[in-house]
């Protein structure tokens, strides 16, 4: 027969409910992680504009740092090309 003891001895071996139900009270439930992972997306989301919005600004200033140096380059050889004029003649 089982006494007292032995349920006392058991309850520390073996996982009791109340224990269960406590300790799962420490993670938190599926509403809680679907808000969380709600969270996580739109801060993604939120994220990946910045950083589009930033690489586009470094795009555009690229550009115009191309043009400005395309054009001194054609004013060189434009210049070149009249100096190579002026000694032939």
């Amino acid at each position: 027969m089982i006494t007292q003891d032995d349920i006392k001895k058991m309850k520390a071996v073996f996982v009791t409910k109340e224990y269960l139900k406590e300790s799962l009270k420490e993670y938190p439930t599926r509403k809680e992680m679907s808000i969380g992972f709600a969270e996580v997306i739109k801060f993604i989301g939120e994220t990946r504009d910045e950083i589009v919005g930033l690489m586009s600004k470094q795009l555009e200033e690229l550009k115009d740092i191309t043009r400005r140096h395309q054009m001194t380059l054609e004013n060189h050889d434009s210049r070149i090309s009249h100096l190579e004029y002026v000694n032939k003649l």
